[in-house]
């Protein structure tokens, strides 16, 4: 990984700026192995990723009052990916493969704030995104050269408003958020230079949304917030929808003491689709088509997914700036949005359905605290997650897909004072899941897996700081069992694994 930067920002009179260019070029090897009933698969990946940004940021006050800021950002990137796939066993062949492409992303926004009175605030905001990319992908096995070529362009156009104002013991905002999104994608595929197909879709969203909140204080221990939230969606493609909904919530904190809270809350929240989610352009993995590697595609008759949260959390603030916390919440979820992977015409592919009404509960534990007690300058950290899931799909009872039973993170750290000197260990550990057969008739596991990074950094002077990273040292193999049955009966097995290495990252940082 290797990057370059310039900044530079200063103020004159009112005007406050900041400019940032940065170029960034990233190279990366991966392997990986897949083993199924007919064949074994060994791949090994070079990848490079080049990048240059220019940011800017500007803030114009003009009175004590009023506030003008402007952020925009253009980025110009290309990749390369080669792999190359050599097959033992049923058919023994060497696949190359080869992608490349590149983007151009600009962002922009225009925002303003002013104070209408000591009590009244009123903000706005315009907002511009654009992304258009252009790549191709080639599969060479020596006899059959295939080819992939997509273009796509995205845009959005945004704008945003709102006031707020405090009196007695409220504090009322409502605002209003308007959108318009399109998408354009072209993809042409190829066999040895013959055309063979064209499809081109054009998508477009208009999203319109009106929200109002109430902050009131009860007395001196409690905060009541509740909130309302109306938006409504039009969306134009193949197949043309209105989407409108309310979301109410309400949102409780009640400080027990001075470093104890307890936080509750219950809220409606709805998942629109994304446009690539419903786009039915076809991303094909060429050659390299399987269980794990099917053909992208999405589904124009995809759905909202919208659920119901209930959370309680309680905190405790140690007086050395740590935190305790236990929390948990639950969630149900109708129309639940899952990608499911079908054999179509002798090729797999994945998209996204609405497969049924799902559950989802969790217990989540974060401690943040000094042993300086104990040792002087040693700290420790850590969070864990313990959640659980069902689902009913066509009145069959199933987990959620992909859902760990536990995650965890522990880590500790220690402070040299005397020699500027910062050191520490942190380990990450998911467990695995055990997928039952959906729908289409497919189950996936996945075993569990653990990260541990070592890192330190010292301070050589006023100006130069020294850090050394030492990351993934257990070099963790993520393996992916795959099955298929058919009318119940097992078809294929395959097995993927993801093989990851350690690697070190040295940092010399100076400010002036």
């Amino acid at each position: 990984m290797t990057s370059v930067f310039a900044q530079n920002e200063g103020k004159k009179g009112k005007l406050s700026y900041l400019v940032n260019t940065t170029l960034s070029d990233n190279s990366q090897d991966d392997s990986s192995s897949t083993q199924t009933d007919s064949y074994n698969e060994n791949t090994d990946t070079d990848s490079r990723y080049r990048s240059l940004s220019l940011n800017t940021k500007l803030i114009y006050a003009p009175t004590s009052k009023d506030k003008y800021m402007f952020d925009g950002a253009i980025n110009r990137s290309d990749y390369t990916k080669e792999s190359v796939e050599k097959r033992v066993g049923g058919v023994n062949e060497t696949l190359l493969h080869n992608d490349e492409g590149d983007a151009l992303m600009i962002w922009a926004k225009l925002s303003g704030s002013h104070n209408l009175s000591g009590t009244e605030l009123l903000e706005w905001k315009l907002k511009y995104h654009e992304n258009d990319s252009d790549g191709i992908t080639r599969s060479d096995d020596a006899t059959t050269l295939s080819e992939q070529n997509d273009l796509g362009k995205f845009r959005v156009f945004g704008s945003e408003g709102s006031y707020s104002k405090a009196f007695d013991e409220h504090f009322i905002k409502t605002g209003i958020d308007l959108k318009r999104l399109t998408q354009n994608d072209e993809v042409s595929s190829y066999t040895n230079g013959v055309l063979n197909t064209v499809k081109k879709q054009n998508l477009r969203e208009d999203k319109g949304s009106f929200y109002l909140q109430d902050e009131i204080s009860v007395g001196e221990k409690m905060i009541l917030t509740p909130g309302i939230r109306f938006e409504r969606s039009l969306r134009q493609f193949e197949q043309n929808s209105d989407i409108d909904y309310f979301a109410p919530s309400l949102h409780a904190l009640y400080r027990l003491s001075e470093n104890d809270n307890l936080r509750a809350s219950v809220a409606k929240t709805v998942k629109l689709p994304r446009l690539s989610e419903l786009s039915s352009s076809l991303d094909s993995s060429l050659d390299d088509n399987d269980l794990n590697h099917p053909d992208m595609s999405g589904n124009p008759n995809l759905k909202e997914e919208s659920a119901i949260s209930y959370e309680v959390r309680y905190e405790h603030f140690f007086e050395d700036k740590g935190i305790m916390s236990i929390g948990g919440f639950y969630r149900d979820i109708s129309d639940k949005i899952e990608k499911l992977t079908t054999l179509e015409s002798g090729r797999y592919v994945e998209r996204p359905y609405n497969v049924g009404e799902g559950k989802l509960w969790s217990l989540e534990l974060e401690l943040k605290k000094s042993l300086d007690m104990y040792v002087k300058g040693l700290g420790i950290f850590g969070n864990a997650t313990i959640q659980n899931s069902s689902l009913v799909s066509d009145g069959v009872k199933r987990t959620i897909k992909g859902t760990n039973d536990y995650i965890y993170n522990i880590g500790v750290d220690h402070r040299l004072s005397m020699y500027h000197l910062t050191y520490g260990a942190a380990y990450r550990y998911v467990s695995g899941y055990d997928d039952p057969i959906d729908a289409r008739g497919v189950a996936e596991t996945q075993e569990g897996y653990g990260t541990l990074d070592i890192y330190a950094k010292k301070r050589l002077d006023s100006t130069y700081k020294l850090g050394l990273n030492l990351k993934n040292i257990t070099q963790e193999t993520i393996q992916t069992t795959s099955k298929r049955y058919v009318s119940g009966v097992l078809n294929e097995t395959q097995i993927d694994n993801e093989k990851s290495r350690f690697h070190f990252l040295v940092t010399l940082e100076g400010r002036w």
